[in-house]
């Protein structure tokens, strides 16, 4: 019996439109699941995704099956560069436990909170640590907290990290009600005073004031800020709670984003690099920065995205506070000038210095 041709089609998404249609046919549907359809890379991928959970005996589990067999570095580019969709990231976590490719599923901003769910009370490794520190998804969805503390897998730090979590954000919920309800009775009592004529003493008038001017600040937050009223903005969000900090690491400026991703509470750091509008030259300016947590720089070298451009890379390798382990591997991407200058910087480590001569006379040759 001959073998049945492979079918074609004038564009790429009419085949693609066919297949996640239910009219498509068994054998249009048989050669997605093979990974035979006359398309680009990424196009055939995606047919290959729509079918892995199809019905018929003879299509989901070859699809499966090819899916398995694709090598994971092919995968986790598709995963970068594609713009997957949330079904599609759901079913590569469904087949595959590639931690480079769970990572890349976990750490995608399209990821559903349903899948995410799913995998937190199974991941090991880096795919578990992204999960970790992805706070801003942990608050929103604290069912996956409850999720990762029953992983069995659950490494001793992240459930440490993560009791601290539910203990700032949801176990002191009620602690924070009552002292709302004891500031908000305080401020009526003031205020039946003040309208009987009681003049309260200078300490509480300046207190008064300190108030006001927050609030003033406060009407200030979506503005530039200059270095004048830079001090006032240093004062205002450190008199903010965690949540309050988190929320400004998200909805702040720049200037606020720079203070805060040097804050002493990781939670309120790390938030900084899930803001939205965070762009790289401010990531380039962190990674300049001294006095903030290793476990920032460990966050920046671990997203794709900003470690492939060539001035984060400097400024990384530039900086000695930040750990060998993540300057090391990128020296060799410098240019003859910069590896040149890194030679001379006594302000770097001796690693740091040596590797990149190294590097220089390797190049030279």
């Amino acid at each position: 019996m001959a073998e049945p041709q492979v079918p074609t089609a004038a564009e790429p998404q009419d085949l693609l439109r066919i297949i996640r249609s239910p009219d498509a046919s068994r054998e249009l549907k048989a050669f997605a699941a093979r990974g035979l359809l006359p398309l680009e890379s990424q196009d055939r991928f995606r047919a290959l995704l729509a079918v892995t959970e199809d019905a018929d005996p003879d299509v989901g589990p070859a699809a499966v099956e090819t899916l398995r067999a694709t090598p994971p570095d092919d995968v986790a580019r598709f995963l970068d560069e594609a713009d997957p969709t949330e079904e599609e990231l759901d079913s590569v976590s469904r087949h595959l436990d590639d931690h480079v490719v769970l990572e890349r599923v976990i750490r995608n901003r399209a990821v559903s909170d349903s899948t995410l769910f799913r995998l937190a009370g199974s991941v090991t490794g880096a795919p578990q640590e992204a999960l970790i520190v992805n706070q801003v998804r942990l608050l929103r969805k604290p069912a996956l907290i409850d999720a990762l503390l029953e992983n069995p897998g659950l490494a001793a730090d992240g459930r440490r990290r993560l009791l601290e979590l539910r203990e700032e954000f949801f176990e002191k919920e009620e602690r924070r009600r009552e002292q709302e309800r004891q500031r908000a009775e305080e401020a009526v009592r003031r205020a039946s005073q003040e309208a009987a004529g009681i003049v309260f003493d200078e300490a509480e008038e300046a207190e008064g004031s300190a108030g006001g001017g927050g609030e003033a600040a406060e009407g200030q937050a979506g503005e530039e800020f200059n270095q004048a009223n830079l001090a006032q903005v240093f004062r205002r969000i450190a008199n903010m709670n965690v949540k309050e900090r988190m929320s400004l690491a998200q909805k702040g400026t720049k200037e606020e984003r720079r203070i805060l991703i040097a804050d002493a509470n990781k939670i309120v750091s790390m938030a900084v690099l899930k803001c939205e509008s965070l762009t790289p030259a401010e990531v380039e300016t962190f990674c300049s920065m001294r006095h903030i947590a290793t476990e920032i720089f460990q966050e920046i070298a671990g997203t794709r995205e900003w470690l492939k451009r060539p001035k984060i890379q400097l400024a990384l390798v530039h900086n000695p506070a930040v750990p060998l382990a993540i300057t090391l591997p990128l020296i060799k991407y410098l240019n003859m000038r910069d590896l040149r200058n890194i030679t001379r910087d006594r302000n770097l480590p001796e690693g740091v210095r040596t590797t990149a001569q190294k590097i220089l006379f390797e190049k030279r040759g």
